[in-house]
């Protein structure tokens, strides 16, 4: 499998404190130029003015254009003058690897700037942390785009589906391209946070969906029995089986899937692993984001091993694993119910 190089900050080189400092500044400037649309826009017209954005509610002044592409232009990404930007060398790769610092300042910045008070066990209660879900939901999509959904659009178009339920729907985009798909096909989205559910179901009406995707408000944890789940027959699930856990939990959630579902002949359920070899200089982008967020949040990240003993114990056959390159640790389990 070839691996495709991902973005690296062309003055980072060595792990000087300098450069780490300028990363960070970077890192945060590079998730503020995808949510603001810039990195679209220099990738759409491959020039941008400071100026441009002089109209409208979304209205940003031109000082402040310059301040946030200025760490860009250190990390080799744009290419500034005195009055506009230019894609620079390490643009396109920046570009596809969005997704990870949107993820990473966008979705999780709260979480990741207060650990030193979500790590005391004193505030370890109730909800003691906060996340962008909106910002998970659009830079998951985004990281997904690259390689993982192609694989599910194969494993579908050979096996197509007549319904599909996608735990952890996010954005909405993937029910919507299978839709797309496959016309006769009916869809279902479940999420916890609201705000993506609020995010999908305003996809699906702007596609023109609504009347085959409908999209509920609830967790996997006590998935309910809804008269949708009927007629089911492929659930996904994309970067959320890492919340099914620790082991006993993750047990219950598989089982339960499989009753709530009564006509579910298969799973694709794909998810990051933990990292089991030492961070060093060949550390891939996401791992270490991937895992520090989660230890901050409690979140027991499972093995490889770890989930095929889960399936085995909560009846689901695992028939194949595929490996993605991007995300580094991410597999795809195609599962079908245990005779």
């Amino acid at each position: 499998m070839t691996t495709t190089p991902h973005f690296t900050p062309t003055q980072a080189a060595t792990p000087t404190t300098d450069s780490l400092f300028c990363s960070s500044v970077a890192v945060s400037a590079l998730s503020a130029a995808v949510e603001l649309g810039l990195l679209d826009d220099l990738k759409d017209r491959g020039e941008i003015r400071f100026d441009d954005r002089q109209e409208g509610a979304d209205r940003i002044d031109p000082a402040v254009v310059r301040g946030i592409l200025l760490p860009l232009e250190w990390a080799g990404i744009v290419e500034l003058d005195d009055r506009s930007a230019r894609p620079g060398p390490g643009f396109e790769a920046a570009y596809l690897d969005r997704g990870y610092f949107y993820w990473l300042a966008g979705g999780n910045g709260e979480l990741t700037s207060r650990a030193p008070h979500v790590a005391l066990e004193r505030n370890r209660h109730g909800e003691f942390y906060n996340r962008d879900m909106r910002a998970v939901a659009v830079s998951s999509r985004m990281i997904g785009d690259v390689e993982v959904e192609l694989r599910f659009d194969k494993i579908l178009a050979d096996q197509p589906p007549r319904a599909v339920c996608d735990l952890g729907c996010g954005s909405g985009q993937r029910l919507i391209r299978i839709a797309g798909n496959h016309p006769g096909v009916r869809g279902v989205g479940v999420d916890i946070a609201p705000a993506a559910v609020e995010l999908s179901g305003a996809s699906f009406a702007e596609a023109g969906m609504a009347d085959r995707i409908s999209v509920h408000h609830g967790d996997v944890h006590a998935l309910p029995r809804l008269s949708e789940f009927a007629g089911i027959d492929t659930v996904t699930c994309v970067f959320m089986g890492h919340d099914f856990w620790p082991y006993d939990k993750c047990v219950t959630v598989l089982r339960r899937i499989r009753e709530v579902f009564p006509d579910v002949e298969r799973f694709l359920l794909c998810d990051v692993v933990r990292s089991e070899v030492a961070p060093g200089p060949h550390t891939p982008i996401f791992t270490l984001g991937f895992e520090f967020a989660h230890a901050l949040m409690g979140v027991t990240l499972p093995t490889r091993s770890d989930w095929m003993a889960a399936f085995d114990a909560s009846g689901w056959e695992c028939e194949a694993v595929q490996e993605f390159n991007r995300p580094p640790g991410g597999l795809l389990f195609e599962l079908r119910p245990s005779r």
